[in-house]
C-alpha cells in the first residue's frame, strides 16, 4: 500500500505543475470584450447555417478542430511556451480586418477577422512554435465561414455546367431522348431546371469538409489527406451527375410527379451519401496501390513526446503590458464601432414598378416572377417587364433591374453570366461596349450574344449605384466596400436590357435597336437607384 501511495503522489504533483501559471484572469478580460465585439457576427453565423441547408457543417468545423488540439495534447505539452509580443500585431491586423467587414459591407472578412484573432492570442499566450503545432487545426477553422456568393458562384457554375454535361451523357447511354441547353437538361416527359440541377454543388464546402475529416481519421499520410481533400470537388461533380441521371430515369419511366417528388425529398442527402461512397472507394483504391506503412515508429515518437511533456511544465503566461495592449486593441475597437451608428443611409427613391409603362411609344407589360426564383434573388426589389415599340417592324426590349438597399447581409445582385446561361442560354460572343449616360459620358457594360432554341438575343447588363455604372461585378463589390465605409450605404442594382435578334442581324444593329430604348430609360433610373 505503501508503494502504491508513493506511485500516486508524483502524478497529482505533475497534473497540478501543469496547469500552474495558468492565466484564467487574462483570458477571461480578454473574452469579455471580444464576446462584445463579434457577438452579432457569432450569431450571424448560426442564424446562417440554421437557415441555409448548404452549411450544415458549420457546427462541426470547431468541434473537430477542438478534437484534433486534445488528440494531440501530451505533444502539445511538450512544446516549449516562449509568448511573443507580434501577437499583438496579429491582433491589430483582425481589428483591422474586422473594421473593414463592418463597415465595409462584407461579412466575411469580419467573420474571417475571428480567425486571425484567435492566431494572435496563441502567438500572444504561447509563441510562434506552439501555433505552427497547431496550425492545422486554426487553419481548418475557415471552413465553418461560407463562401462570399461572388465567388461560390464563379466555382460552382461551371462545376454544375459540367455535371448536366455527365447527366446527359449517362442519359444517353441509357438511350433516353434527352437534349440540353446550358444547365437544362429537357426530357420527352419534363425538363430538369437549373434550380434543380445546381442545388447538391452548392455543397461543395461542406464535402470538402467531409473529406478532410474523414481523412485526418482514416489515413496518417499527409498527401493522402490532401488527396482526400482535393477529390471533393471531382466528387461533387460526379454524385451531382448520378442526382441527375436518376432524377431522369424516375422521370422517364415513372412520370413526371414521381420524379419531381424524388428530386425535393432526397437531393441534399443523396449527394452526401453518394460523396461519401465514392470517397471510401477512392480510398480503398489508394491503400490498394500504395499500402500504408507499419505505425511503430509513429507510435514510438508518441510515446518519447508524452514522455517529455510528462516532465516539463506548460505555462502559459504573457507580459501584463502585453495582455493590456491586447485588452485596448480589442476595447477601442468595440468602443469606436458603437459610437458610430450602425443604422445604415437609405435616401429616398421610388418604386421600381413605377417606373412608366409607356416611354416615348414604348408600351411595356410586367412580367411576373416566379417564387422559386425570388428565393434565389433574395431580399431586393425586383422589376422585370418587356417593352413593345409602335411602328410596321415593331422592336422588343426586355428589362430586369434588381435593386439592393442593403447588401450588409450578403444579398447581392446575382450576375447575368450565371442566370441566364444555367437557365439555358448559350453564350456564342461576348465584349465590352461603351454606352452614352444620363450626363452624355460613356460607361462600360457587358455585351452577350446568346442563343437558346435557335434564336439569338443580345443582352446589355451593368452594375449601378451611387451614380457609378460599371460593367465589372469585382469592381462593383469594391466599390460597395468603399462607400459603404465612406458613406454608411450598401445599396446597388443591377440593368439588364435584352432583345431578341433578327435574321441576318449583326450584334451592333441589335444594340443600336436595343438602345433606342435604354437611351429612354436610363435618364429616369436616378429616380429609383439614387445616386
Amino acid at each position: 500500500m505503501g508503494d502504491s501511495v508513493q506511485v500516486s503522489s508524483p502524478v497529482v504533483q505533475k497534473q497540478a505543475w501543469v496547469f500552474a501559471g495558468l492565466p484564467w484572469w487574462q483570458a477571461v478580460v480578454l473574452l469579455l470584450p471580444v464576446g462584445w465585439l463579434y457577438g452579432s457576427t457569432i450569431a450571424g453565423l448560426a442564424g446562417q447555417w440554421v437557415h441555409d441547408k448548404d452549411v450544415g457543417h458549420i457546427p462541426f468545423v470547431p468541434l473537430f478542430s477542438l478534437f484534433v488540439v486534445w488528440q494531440n495534447r501530451q505533444r502539445l505539452k511538450a512544446v516549449n511556451s516562449t509568448p511573443s509580443w507580434m501577437g499583438n500585431l496579429i491582433i491589430l491586423f483582425a481589428m483591422a480586418l474586422f473594421v473593414v467587414g463592418d463597415r465595409g459591407a462584407e461579412v466575411f472578412t469580419s467573420r474571417v477577422s475571428l480567425i486571425v484573432l484567435l492566431a494572435g492570442f496563441v502567438v500572444l499566450f504561447r509563441g510562434w512554435p506552439y501555433f505552427g503545432a497547431v496550425r492545422f487545426p486554426w487553419a481548418f477553422l475557415f471552413l465553418m465561414i461560407p463562401i462570399p456568393k461572388i465567388i461560390l458562384q464563379n466555382i460552382t457554375f461551371p462545376l454544375q455546367m459540367v455535371a448536366s454535361k455527365v447527366a446527359t451523357a449517362l442519359l444517353q447511354l441509357a438511350q433516353i431522348p434527352v437534349y440540353r441547353e446550358g444547365n437544362v437538361i429537357y426530357l420527352a416527359v419534363m425538363p430538369l431546371e437549373v434550380a434543380e440541377a445546381c442545388s447538391g454543388i452548392r455543397s461543395l464546402l461542406s464535402l470538402i469538409t467531409l473529406a478532410l475529416i474523414y481523412g485526418y481519421l482514416m489515413d496518417n499520410r499527409k498527401w493522402v489527406r490532401v488527396v482526400l481533400g482535393i477529390s471533393a470537388m471531382p466528387i461533387a461533380v460526379a454524385a451531382n451527375g448520378f442526382r441527375i441521371f436518376g432524377t431522369g430515369l424516375i422521370g422517364q419511366y415513372f412520370g413526371r410527379d414521381k420524379a419531381e417528388g424524388f428530386l425535393h425529398s432526397f437531393q441534399g442527402w443523396l449527394v452526401f451519401v453518394v460523396s461519401l461512397l465514392m470517397l471510401f472507394a477512392l480510398h480503398a483504391l489508394i491503400n490498394r496501390i500504395w499500402k500504408e506503412k507499419p505505425q511503430s515508429d509513429v507510435k514510438r515518437e508518441r510515446v518519447a513526446t508524452t514522455a517529455q511533456a510528462e516532465s516539463e511544465p506548460w505555462q502559459m503566461r504573457a507580459s501584463p503590458a502585453s495582455v493590456g495592449i491586447a485588452l485596448l486593441l480589442v476595447s477601442v475597437t468595440a468602443v469606436g464601432l458603437q459610437v458610430r451608428t450602425h443604422t445604415e443611409v437609405l435616401p429616398p427613391r421610388e418604386v421600381l414598378s413605377s417606373l412608366p409603362l409607356n416611354l416615348d411609344g414604348w408600351v411595356g407589360k410586367d412580367s411576373p416572377i416566379d417564387e422559386q426564383t425570388l428565393d434565389v434573388l433574395g431580399r431586393g426589389e425586383f422589376l422585370s417587364r418587356s417593352y413593345v415599340s409602335p411602328g410596321d417592324t415593331p422592336t422588343d426590349a426586355d428589362i430586369f433591374i434588381a435593386y439592393y438597399p442593403s447588401q450588409r447581409v450578403s444579398e447581392t445582385p446575382h450576375s447575368p453570366d450565371h442566370c441566364l446561361f444555367g437557365s439555358g442560354f448559350v453564350p456564342s460572343h461576348r465584349e465590352l461596349v461603351q454606352l452614352p449616360g444620363s450626363d452624355g459620358r460613356l460607361f462600360s457594360a457587358n455585351r452577350y450574344v446568346v442563343s437558346k432554341g435557335g434564336e439569338r438575343y443580345l443582352v446589355l447588363y451593368w452594375f449601378q449605384a451611387h451614380g457609378r455604372a460599371i460593367s465589372s461585378q469585382y469592381w462593383s463589390k469594391y466599390y460597395l466596400v468603399a462607400d459603404s465605409i465612406r458613406m454608411n450605404r450598401s445599396d446597388g442594382s443591377l440593368i439588364r436590357l435584352m432583345t431578341e435578334m433578327r435574321p441576318g442581324e449583326s450584334p451592333d444593329a441589335a444594340q443600336a435597336r436595343l438602345w433606342s430604348f435604354g437611351s429612354q430609360v436610363v435618364p429616369l433610373l436616378d429616380r429609383y437607384i439614387p445616386r
